[in-house]
């Protein structure tokens, strides 16, 4: 007779912290390389890198503003982690989808190492992430027209917000076992974003708890009237990431003293962070956005040309070139005094309500113009509009339309100082459904259909024809008194007849 003998089965010995560190890696490294191969991932870097590398683009962007292309790397860094968001929760879920739970119990590497596994595996998609950043940002700080300094805070924010979506992804998939809570998530961000929180009239804590900061004025603002709370709200975002990776960790059993100090603590940072994003700017920043706004002289630097003199934030001055070539044009179309009369160009903002303002600054003294914080494309056309003014007009009050010889006088100057004026006076028209106004620095230029006329048969002649016309009749075609037939006959072209829409217009 056989003796059965029973052989006793132990439970696999738990691995050491040395041992349970390398597994972890070790899972961390395939789970980080699934993620980044992904297919919703690589869709979404590669959108990215479509839109950063796509050819063209509009003329303003070959004078970028630093302090805030620093602000527009982190829309494409939200797309991107909200993708990566998707992918790392399928990622958490793929035991649980192909239904082999179970045959993880057998294993040393509990739950919540796997957890941690996961929550590493974001931070190489993040690494390529700051690089975009990196890549997007110094491409445009290159180029030859760029001024402004950008903020590390500013660009940090991008990556950081695809560590967290990308942890929120791991958290959802230990706390809710569907494929479609990570999907409903982003949807939530997206309209949190964009539509719910990003508006205006919210406190400013309460917009400090969205994933963007939402600060789209008029004009860029120069860098020290900023006064973001980039620096608090990066914080905000890794102590809120840290809190998700946390609780994911607690979520699959991790229930170490570590995991709740860790908790504790990233929840306090959350806490003070949204406190800090909700108070105002320091007095330094409110008295610079006052003093910029109301007497913009008592900071600025003046450069001296000939005429015209050129006042600009110090930021700024490399854009003196540009504004000196426009300028020097305007005045070589003109004749009589128009050539030679003092001016000062004088960069302005209006600060008061930080990046957010959508105001326009007041109008120049007697003798200036002004020049706005943007340049290329339609603003060198309203900048020639506003020194053309200038000269014409002699200030920048409001009064009304110009019925008379100075509207055509004004706006066929600025269109022919700029390049390529004719077309950008058309694609104006177009873009904001008014032919014949010119959104001139701190007030339009506005012509009734009548000028507006006289002006477009005046560019069907020669430049040089019209220009000898305009040189030899200056002090009557500048005139306030001078009619809009005058102009016509003098200039060589015919003004169509007041019709009862011309007549409805409050001219100057």
């Amino acid at each position: 007779m056989t003796a059965l003998t029973r052989t006793p089965v132990t439970a696999p010995a738990p691995p050491s912290a040395r041992q349970g560190l390398r597994a972890v890696l070790a899972l961390a490294r395939v789970e980080a390389r699934r993620l980044l191969l992904h297919p919703l991932v690589l869709v979404a870097l590669a959108g990215y890198l479509a839109l950063l590398l796509w050819p063209g683009g509009e003329p303003e962007d070959a004078y970028p503003v630093l302090q805030d292309i620093d602000r527009e790397t982190q829309l494409g860094q939200l797309l991107l982690g909200l993708a990566v968001m998707i992918a790392a929760n399928l990622g958490v879920l793929r035991s649980h989808r192909r239904g082999t739970d179970g045959s993880f119990a057998v294993l040393v590497v509990r739950p919540w190492r796997r957890t941690c596994a996961h929550v590493l595996s974001v931070l190489p998609t993040v690494l390529v992430g700051a690089l975009l950043v990196a890549g997007q940002f110094t491409a445009d700080a290159l180029k030859p027209g760029a001024v402004g300094h950008g903020s590390v805070f500013e660009l940090v924010t991008g990556p950081l917000l695809v560590l967290l979506l990308g942890v929120l992804g791991v958290l959802l998939g230990r706390v809710v076992r569907s494929s479609f809570a990570a999907p409903l998530a982003a949807v939530a961000v997206i309209a949190v974003s964009f539509v719910f929180v990003a508006e205006s009239g919210s406190p400013a804590w309460v917009r400090g708890m969205t994933p963007l900061l939402f600060d789209e004025g008029a004009r860029p603002l120069p860098s020290a009237l900023q006064g973001r709370p980039a620096g608090r709200h990066a914080l905000y975002l890794l102590a809120l990431a840290v809190l998700a990776a946390a609780g994911a960790v607690r979520a699959s059993g991790g229930r170490t003293r570590a995991v709740r100090v860790t908790a504790l603590t990233a929840l306090g940072a959350v806490v003070a962070a949204v406190v800090l994003q909700g108070t105002a700017p320091s007095d330094a920043v409110r008295e610079a956005r006052e003093v910029a706004t109301r007497d913009p002289a008592e900071v600025q630097d003046c450069e001296r040309r000939g005429p015209t003199t050129y006042c600009a934030f110090p930021e700024f001055t490399p854009w003196v070139d540009e504004w000196a070539r426009v300028t020097d044009r305007v005045r070589s179309l003109a004749g009589g005094s128009g050539a030679e009369q003092a001016l000062t160009v004088r960069q302005k903002v209006a600060a008061l309500d930080g990046p957010s303002g959508t105001g326009e600054p007041s109008p120049a003294a007697p003798g200036e113009v002004t020049a706005s914080t943007a340049w290329g494309g339609e603003r060198e056309l309203e900048f020639a509009a506003s020194v053309a003014r200038g000269l014409v007009v002699g200030h920048e009050r409001h009064a009304g339309a110009y019925c008379d010889a100075r509207g055509v006088l004004t706006v066929w100057l600025a269109i022919h100082a700029t390049r390529d004026g004719e077309a950008l006076f058309a694609e104006t028209g177009n873009a904001y459904d008014s032919p014949g106004v010119i959104h001139a620095p701190v007030t339009a230029i506005a012509l009734r259909d009548r000028e507006l006329t006289v002006v477009q048969r005046l560019l069907a002649l020669p430049r040089e024809r019209v220009g000898r016309a305009v040189r030899a009749h200056w002090a009557e075609l500048s005139a306030a008194g001078t009619t809009t037939d005058r102009a016509a006959a003098v200039l060589g072209v015919t003004a169509p007849a007041e019709t009862a829409a011309d007549r409805a217009w409050r001219c100057a």
